[in-house]
């Protein structure tokens, strides 16, 4: 019987910690990690939409390494592509909401082992072949770097927290190449447990430790029979992250008004409001308004993207890409904005595996196919990926993510403001949360139906 590798990943909202061994790889040259993973993948194979993107110079940030950057870049392709094939899996009426960087960084993992096809699989389906003149093993250094950009910050007035581990097999010999990578870089330390004789209590462990990373608010991840005695290794990443607004909402402008469910159907939601200044665009061509919304210490951001009136959201859904995203955030321009948008929560769950097939990632979740022999010490052990599970929550506020408006204000706005523009959520929209120096898509998704958050 061939051993699965069973895989989960998973997001969530707030704080700033990544464990490292001794080596601190913020402060580390690539040469004096020794990330040396047992297969490379080389000859990158750059997309038409990248080439097509890198005619025109960009403008890196200052003090941002290029591969970082274009990391980050490759990280926010495969968001937007995985978010267009979840949308063709769910209905228009459905909330979409998950953390692509979670899904990007347990793959990255994953990759340490990997080798041949199912290497040049996972280089392709997560863009990482991208990374211009580099070598699929320092991928995992530039992960380092960007991970230190993300979770170490001086404002601690965002909470940003990702944590890695490994749960493995305790009968099972696992590559120590593996094993150091995995905890230098990612800071995913192996936790042994006795998957053979207690898949069920593992289950349950792994599940606990995720539970109190996401202070609580990732419940269940791996549900029932997600392991069994053929189970190896459970790699498992977490993100959390609350954030206040740089301009909160005033919780005595909140009302009731009524959401477009689409159809003629409409539900009564809590909508919240305030006029200030905020980077915002109008954007004819593309049926959109843009608006930026910072949380306190600047660093980090909620993106929401609505379509005009009369525009379905599957129209600019259909037509995202990074390129035109990237455009519409370049040409936000600081504007006095009246805006309503609702309170809302929103929690989404769902198995990974037939979905990243569907982007090309057939061999890792094939027994006869993948090739993963730098996990193990053992030749040929034969060793694949059985399932991967992603759960993410979001709450929106006055506070932090959250939102507010008044009747009363929005009346008197109008009485006395004749220049400012109007952003008023109160049809589906698209959301993002970004880290803005890195412009790296921390979470993304779609708020179509706020009405039981209310």
């Amino acid at each position: 019987m061939r051993l699965a590798a069973c895989l989960c990943f998973l997001w969530l909202p707030c704080l700033l910690s990544v464990t490292l061994a001794a080596v601190d790889v913020c402060y580390t040259k690539p040469k004096s990690l020794h990330l040396e993973p047992m297969c490379v993948h080389r000859s990158p194979i750059l997309h038409s939409d990248v080439l097509e993107a890198d005619k025109t110079p960009e403008n890196i940030p200052e003090g941002t390494n290029p591969r970082v950057w274009e990391l980050s870049k490759a990280n926010s392709r495969f968001a937007l592509r995985f978010y267009k094939h979840m949308v063709k899996t769910r209905s228009p009426e459905t909330n979409i909401f998950m953390s692509p960087l979670s899904i990007s960084t347990a793959f990255a993992m994953t990759k340490l082992g990997a080798c041949n096809n199912t290497l040049e699989q996972l280089m392709d389906v997560f863009e990482f072949n991208t990374i211009k003149e580099k070598t699929s093993d320092q991928v995992h250094y530039f992960f380092a770097k960007l991970n230190c950009r993300l979770y170490r910050r001086k404002d601690q007035s965002i909470e940003l927290v990702s944590a890695n581990r490994l749960f493995g097999e305790k009968s099972f010999v696992f590559n120590e190449t593996f094993q150091n990578i995995s905890e230098v870089v990612y800071g995913a330390k192996l936790m042994p447990l006795n998957f053979k004789e207690k898949p069920e209590l593992s289950r349950q462990i792994i599940n606990e430790w995720i539970s109190n990373k996401t202070k609580n608010k990732i419940q269940e991840t791996l549900p029932e029979n997600a392991i069994d005695s053929s189970a190896v290794l459970v790699l498992v990443n977490t993100i959390y992250f609350k954030g206040q607004w740089s301009s909160k909402f005033n919780k005595e402008h909140v009302f009731k008004d009524d959401f477009s469910l689409g159809a003629s159907k409409t539900c009564p939601v809590s909508m919240m409001y305030q006029e200030n200044e905020f980077r915002y665009g109008k954007f004819k061509a593309d049926n959109v308004q843009v608006l930026e919304l910072p949380y306190k210490g600047e660093e980090m951001s909620m993106v929401l993207i609505l379509p005009f009136r009369k525009t379905p959201l599957s129209e600019i859904e259909n037509n995202l890409q990074l390129k035109k995203l990237t455009g519409w955030l370049d040409s936000l321009r600081p504007t006095t904005v009246s805006i309503q948008i609702p309170r809302f929560h929103i929690e989404d769950k769902f198995s990974l595996k037939e979905k990243l097939e569907a982007l090309g990632l057939k061999d890792l979740f094939d027994p006869s196919q993948a090739n993963l022999p730098g996990i193990g010490t053992e030749e040929g052990n034969n060793l694949y990926i059985s399932e991967a599970y992603h759960k993410a929550f979001l709450e929106v506020n006055e506070e932090g993510s959250e939102a507010a408006a008044a009747t009363a204000v929005v009346a008197y706005g109008r009485s006395i403001n004749f220049s400012r523009e109007e952003f008023i959520a109160d049809r589906p929209f698209l959301l993002l949360i970004r880290a803005i120096s890195t412009n790296t898509f921390i979470f993304t998704g779609r708020v179509s139906d706020p009405c039981d958050s209310t």
